[in-house]
C-alpha cells in the first residue's frame, strides 16, 4: 500500500501537514525559517511482488528457490514515480535474494526514479543460506531527492524469534533545512512486539536532537491502537490533520 502527503518544513519543526497516509509529523517548536513545501511518501513493495494470480514453479531440491512469479519491480517503481514524491521511504526491500532475481532493490529503485540519494537499512543479513547463494539482506531504504546527510538504522526490540524490524534514519538536507525522516516497519501479527517497538522509538525521538521530523512505515495498526500511543504522544498524524476518517482495519 502506497500513502502520500504534503508538509510545510521549517527550521523547528513540520507543520501544516496534509495529505494522505500514516505520515507523521514530530509535535515541536515555532519555525524558524521559511517553510519549505515537501512532498513524501511510504511504500511497502513486499520485495516488488505484485498481486497478480500466477502459478509459481515447483521448487527443485537442494536448489535456490526460483523468482516469485508475480515479481514486478518496475510497476513497484511506476507507482512510486506516479505520484511524485521527494523523499519516498520503502518497506520490504531486497538485495540479492533469490525470490527476487537476486537484484540490489535499494540501487534499482534509486536508479529507477531518477533519486541518486538513498539511505538502505538490513533489518536481516544473511550469509549464503537456502535463500541465496551471496550474502543478502531485508530491511527497509529511504530515497531522496534531496542530498541525504547521515543514514543509520536501530534494531527494534522483538520476542523470542520473531522476525527483526529497525528504525531507518536519514538525515536530509532540503533546501538548507535538515530533515530527520524516519522509516520503520513493525511487526505484521505481534501487537506485543508492536508495543515495544513503537516505546523504542518514543525513547528514541526523546533523546533525538531538536529539528523537523517526519515517521512513516508500515505500522500494521490503526492509529487507535493502544501500541500507536507513544508515537501520537510525539507526531502528528497526517490522516487526521488532513479530516481524513481514520481507517477501521
Amino acid at each position: 500500500m502506497s500513502h502520500c502527503a504534503r508538509s510545510s518544513l521549517a527550521g523547528f519543526g513540520v507543520l501544516a501537514l496534509v495529505g494522505l497516509g500514516p505520515v507523521l509529523a514530530a509535535r515541536g517548536q515555532e519555525p524558524q525559517a521559511e517553510p519549505r513545501e515537501l512532498r513524501v511518501m511510504t511504500y511497502n513493495i513486499k520485495h516488488g511482488q505484485t498481486n497478480l494470480e500466477c502459478e509459481q514453479p515447483q521448487p527443485i531440491p537442494g536448489e535456490l528457490p526460483f523468482p516469485d512469479c508475480g515479481l514486478d519491480l518496475q510497476a513497484s517503481i511506476d507507482v512510486m514515480r506516479a505520484h511524485g514524491a521527494d523523499i519516498i521511504g520503502v518497506q520490504e526491500v531486497d538485495r540479492f535474494w533469490a525470490r527476487s532475481a537476486f537484484v540490489d532493490e535499494p540501487a534499482a529503485i534509486a536508479a529507477g526514479l531518477g533519486m541518486e540519494h538513498q539511505c538502505y537499512a538490513a533489518n536481516l543479513d544473511h550469509a549464503p543460506d537456502s535463500h541465496s547463494d551471496v550474502p543478502h539482506q531485508y530491511g527497509t531504504v529511504i530515497v531522496s531527492r534531496f542530498p541525504i546527510l547521515d543514514c543509520s538504522n536501530t534494531l527494534l526490540p522483538r520476542t523470542g524469534n520473531n522476525e527483526q524490524r529497525g528504525l531507518t534514519l536519514a538525515v536530509i538536507n532540503v533546501n538548507g533545512v535538515p530533515l530527520q525522516f524516519y522509516n520503520t516497519h513493525l511487526h505484521h501479527t505481534a501487537a506485543p512486539d508492536r508495543g515495544l517497538q513503537t516505546e523504542e522509538i518514543g525513547d528514541i525521538m526523546d533523546v533525538a536532537p531538536a529539528g523537523s521530523k517526519v515517521l512513516m512505515g508500515d505500522f500494521n495498526a490503526i492509529p487507535t491502537a493502544p501500541e500507536m500511543a507513544p508515537i501520537l504522544a510525539r507526531f502528528l498524524d497526517t490522516w487526521a490533520v488532513a479530516g481524513i476518517p481514520t481507517p477501521d482495519n
